[in-house]
């Protein structure tokens, strides 16, 4: 064998291990960083659980102990919470899986007209922070309420009806979207065989749809049981003195300095939350299994009864969900809302920490946290989907975990771990926005990631064996053909992880500070403190600044598939 041949495998040896290394390095900080701001968090929230705590000096003194359960079990006012929370979330769980199949099934299996727009509208709660809801059906059905008022209704929409109302609401879509993809991935076929056999429509639907799509059913009931046990905003704005886990966390917190309360509160929450997370994550592989590449987009006409009955369905709830959102936006510009029906714009002077400049701080965390999820996401389908290496099952169950793991769990830990000396970290996050920032970004990597290793797939890999085979290393290959090949997705990405930031409430609720205020919590500050004028305006302001967003990036993305294609032609 020659030198040269000799040297050229050296190269290329030389080459495939540093390309090897490099996918281990980036894969490896990616699992470590996961480590450090998701698993230990909670890892010491668990050992903080069952660790002696000292009331007087509000500290844990070390020795372990089950004391601190014993003390939550031993009272029956605080065990309530707990049955409240599983009351709350069984019933928001069974009245959204219902009328989000409905609204899902008339998108998908009739033929009613202005199906996209529908869709789009449905998706309206997710750009407005969650207790918008309850500040909504406060000023609907309050004491002081609109209707409440019109009617002369008599009717206490506080407590355990407002809260599970609310959660309906605030769920719908999450579960909307996880029916809409089964019902219109599952081979429609069989409902037309059965229906060419003579069976009634309502026998097909209990014999042939319901079957086929139970998987994406119990998937969606698992995720929004997820969504109603753990949300805090809605309750704590609506609950009153109906305490479930999320709010007894919060008051045990802020209210009384009871770290050991809370930690114990935040451990037994744990517990549905992962069993919730394990069953929809068991669903959804169920689901997928079933998915027909021979599906059928084609709809037969439907009846006129049928399409008119699904019609008026889906048309109310859109309204509903709109009406939610019109409701605040209309009493920002009220003076007082049923007292005073001058139109002003005082209520957006706002008289906070920060003022306006709330909204500022919100927009460029939620950009910050947009790019850097996007990207760290993306490079970690990346690395699991196509490099594969060794340890990518463990990196992708790391991946996976976060959506286990409740936002104010998840905020509690952050506290309780990065305002001491854990390396040395409390100088760099303790107050300040990179916490913020961080726990965004681990709260939500599931569905970046799960979004990013699905794009994966479907890149075919000859394209990146056709760039490696004209010199290309893995980085080249990488920026210049995964990263434009993932484009979509990259971007839904980032829109995605913006909106959460803009929005997100029970993961941030304990990290804001003196230097940092975050709009988000600021409504519902201003909501607690009885002043709705300001917090419907500081929540309207929010869903703007989510819109416009959306919208530019919406176009930009436009913009660059028309320029790509006008390249092409030219």
């Amino acid at each position: 064998m020659s030198t040269v041949s000799v040297q050229e495998i050296n190269g290329e040896k030389q080459k495939v291990l540093s390309e090897k290394f490099l996918v281990y390095l980036v894969g490896g900080l990616i699992g470590i960083f996961l480590i450090i701001f998701m698993l230990l968090p909670v890892g010491n929230i668990l050992r903080l659980s069952v660790t002696e705590y000292s009331s007087e000096a509000h500290d844990f003194i070390g020795g372990f102990t089950f004391k601190n359960f014993i003390n939550y079990f031993s009272k029956p006012v605080m065990i309530q919470s707990l049955y409240h929370s599983l009351w709350i979330a069984v019933w928001s769980t069974i009245f959204t899986t219902i009328l989000a199949f409905m609204f899902a099934y008339g998108l998908t299996r009739t033929t009613i007209r202005w199906k996209k727009t529908l869709y789009y509208v449905a998706m309206v709660p997710l750009v407005a922070p969650s207790l918008l809801q309850a500040m909504a059906l406060i000023s609907l059905f309050g004491s002081n309420g609109l209707l409440t008022q019109l009617f002369h209704l008599n009717w206490n929409i506080y407590g355990a009806n407002g809260i599970i109302i609310s959660e309906v609401l605030y769920s719908f879509p999450h579960a909307m979207v996880i029916l809409y993809t089964t019902l219109s991935a599952v081979d429609s076929r069989l409902d037309e065989a059965a229906a060419s056999l003579g069976a009634p429509g309502i026998t097909t639907f209990f014999k042939i749809t319901l079957p086929t799509t139970k998987y994406g059913i119990f998937s969606a009931a698992a995720l929004v049981f997820n969504l109603a046990i753990t949300d805090f905003g809605n309750p704590i704005i609506i609950g009153r003195g109906y305490h479930v886990l999320s709010t007894e966390i919060y008051l045990q917190v802020i209210g009384m300095q009871r770290f050991d309360l809370g930690t114990t509160i935040a451990v037994i929450l744990l517990v549905p939350s992962l069993i919730a997370f394990m069953l929809n994550y068991y669903f959804t592989k169920k689901s997928n299994a079933m998915i027909s590449s021979l599906a059928k987009p084609e709809i037969p006409p439907t009846r006129p009864l049928k399409k008119a009955a699904f019609t008026i369905f889906s048309w109310t709830i859109a309204f509903i969900l709109v009406s939610v959102l019109g409701v605040i936006v209309v009493k920002s510009f009220f003076k007082v809302w049923m007292y005073n029906w001058s139109f002003t714009t005082s209520h957006y002077h706002f008289k906070i920490p920060g003022g306006t400049g709330v909204l500022w701080t919100s927009f460029w965390i939620s950009a910050i946290v947009a790019i850097v999820g996007s990207l760290l996401t993306m490079l970690n389908g990346y690395i699991i989907e196509k490099k594969k290496p060794f340890f990518a099952q463990p990196l992708y169950l790391l991946s996976v975990v976060p959506a286990a793991i409740p936002g104010l769990v998840m905020g509690l830990g952050y506290i309780l771990i990065f305002n001491t000396r854990f390396l040395n970290l409390d100088n760099i996050f303790y107050g300040k926005a990179s916490i913020v920032i961080v726990n965004v970004i681990v709260a939500n990597f599931t569905l970046g990631t799960l979004s990013s290793i699905s794009n994966m797939k479907n890149i075919d890999n000859s394209m990146e064996e056709a760039a490696t085979s004209l010199g290309a290393d893995t980085v080249r290959s990488f920026v210049r053909v995964i990263f434009p090949l993932n484009r979509v997705s990259f971007m839904s990405n980032v829109i995605y992880y913006f909106m959460r930031s803009m929005v997100t409430i029970s993961a941030v609720i304990f990290l804001v500070s003196p230097d940092v205020h975050l709009a988000a919590i600021a409504v519902i500050n201003l909501e607690k403190d009885g002043l709705e004028g300001p917090s419907s305006a500081m929540a309207t302001l929010i869903v703007v600044v989510v819109f416009i967003t959306i919208g530019l990036l919406a176009l930009f993305t436009r913009q660059k598939k028309v320029s790509k294609v006008v390249d092409i032609e030219d």
